[in-house]
């Protein structure tokens, strides 16, 4: 009987080394609220998140995630559940997009743009908008998941006059899962 092949890991603590848009600080705040929705989940560090969606080639992937340790100080930041939810989605986002394409986040988007992130290409040391992030978090309910999906990609229908590509992700913690949607609008 062979060894089961090891899942790649998602280190939500990776966040702390920071992004172009994306501060140390900042980085280590998005890791606890996910951390912590995870584990009001009653998830443990090395859970396995399942991606829908992930590529054309394969339409999934798995990864165990680990996460800072969610001490009571992290407990009482995090009081608002629906804060906490977006902000670990957003930081579990962060890193599936680096793990699964070709893009990293370089600025944080303004609201009316209908995303959360302008992404770049990984290689480019001009850090030129490359396509869009929206990012949206579901504590509970996996059955909710699709009609977020394509809200989410119709939502950034705002900023299609950039031509550039729309990549949506939702995360729902009750499982974990993640659905992954691409959007090419066209001009």
């Amino acid at each position: 009987m062979s060894k089961p092949a090891r899942l790649p890991r998602l280190q939500l603590q990776r966040l702390r080394k920071g992004y172009p848009c994306l501060t140390s600080v900042s980085g280590a705040r998005l890791a606890h609220a996910a951390g912590f929705c995870l584990e009001q989940q009653r998830h443990q560090k090395g859970v396995t998140l399942d991606v829908q969606g992930a590529s054309a080639e394969t339409l999934e992937a798995t990864f165990t995630l680990t996460w800072p340790k969610v001490t009571e100080q992290v407990r009482k930041e995090w009081g608002d559940p629906v804060e906490a939810t977006e902000n670990g989605a957003c930081g579990i986002a962060i890193l599936l997009v680096e793990a699964l394409t070709d893009y990293h986040i370089v600025h944080r988007s303004y609201r009316s743009t209908g995303i959360d992130y302008w992404l770049a290409k990984k290689e480019d040391e001009l850090l030129q908008n490359a396509a869009r992030l929206e990012v949206s978090g579901i504590r509970r309910g996996i059955e909710r998941m699709n009609a977020r999906l394509a809200a989410k990609l119709k939502q950034t229908s705002q900023s299609d006059d950039t031509a550039l590509p729309a990549i949506v992700i939702v995360i729902e913690f009750g499982q974990p899962v993640a659905a992954l949607g691409h959007k090419c609008p066209v001009t």
